[in-house]
């Protein structure tokens, strides 16, 4: 049966899951060069059992995945939308709704994902940030109701 996520991310989170989630300083301490090299080709040439590297080796390669990404999980176009909408969980899960099913389906896995498109990064102030905070806080409060 064929994965709702891309597979790359599906073992990373699932390995971060099974192995990380005790784990201080995850997504703030880096990886190492040599294992990050490991797991992107061990995920580039495999479905591996396990996942070579240590756990912020792991967090670091699904950064670095969902950075290389062309499109974020939540789609450049919708991205103001979320912002304005953040206040009403409501608003917030019609947002999801309007993802394409690939992309739904990688937020609800995930959860976690939302950047501003290129040309509004250098503008993005804290207050920007704080409604993507409360976006997805909307989520985290509301569960999921589709």
């Amino acid at each position: 049966m064929p994965l709702q996520v891309p597979k790359e991310i599906w073992l990373l989170v699932d390995h971060l899951f099974k192995h990380a989630c005790h784990q201080e300083d995850l997504f703030q301490t880096p990886g190492m060069q040599e294992e990050l090299e490991q797991i992107i080709d061990c995920l580039d040439t495999s479905i591996p059992e396990t996942i070579p590297g240590s756990n912020h080796s792991v967090a670091e390669a699904l950064l670095i995945f969902l950075e290389a990404l062309p499109e974020p999980v939540i789609c450049y176009e919708l991205y103001q939308r979320c912002l304005d909408w953040s206040h009403s969980s409501r608003l917030c899960r019609q947002v999801i709704l309007q993802l394409p099913r690939c992309h739904r389906s990688v937020f609800r896995y995930l959860i976690l994902l939302l950047r501003p498109p290129p040309n509004l990064m250098a503008k993005q102030t804290p207050q920007d940030r704080q409604r993507a905070i409360n976006f997805l806080y909307s989520f985290l409060l509301a569960g999921d109701e589709e």
